[in-house]
C-alpha cells in the first residue's frame, strides 16, 4: 500500500482536525512528526520547523484533495 503526501500542517491541533475529518470520510491517514509540534509548544506556525505531513493512501489522494478543498476542514 503507498502512501502520498496530501498536505502539511504546522501544528498538532490543525494536523489532528484534519485527519479526523479525513477519517470520518473513511479516508485513512497517517500523521508524521506529530509529536516534535506537541513538545516544543511555542514553535508552532509556518516558522516551525516541525512540519506535519498527512499522508493518504494513493488511491485516496482525489477524494482527500477534494475534501480539503471544499472548505470543510478547519485551517486546511
Amino acid at each position: 500500500m503507498d502512501f502520498v503526501q496530501l498536505t502539511v500542517c504546522w501544528n498538532a491541533f490543525e494536523a489532528n482536525l484534519v485527519k479526523g475529518k479525513l477519517e470520518t470520510a473513511g479516508i485513512s491517514c497517517v500523521l508524521q512528526g506529530g509529536n516534535m509540534s506537541n513538545i516544543f509548544i511555542g514553535t508552532s506556525g509556518a516558522s516551525s520547523p516541525f512540519a506535519i505531513p498527512i499522508l493518504v493512501r494513493a488511491e485516496d489522494l482525489p477524494s482527500a484533495r477534494n475534501l480539503l478543498e471544499s472548505k470543510q476542514v478547519v485551517g486546511a
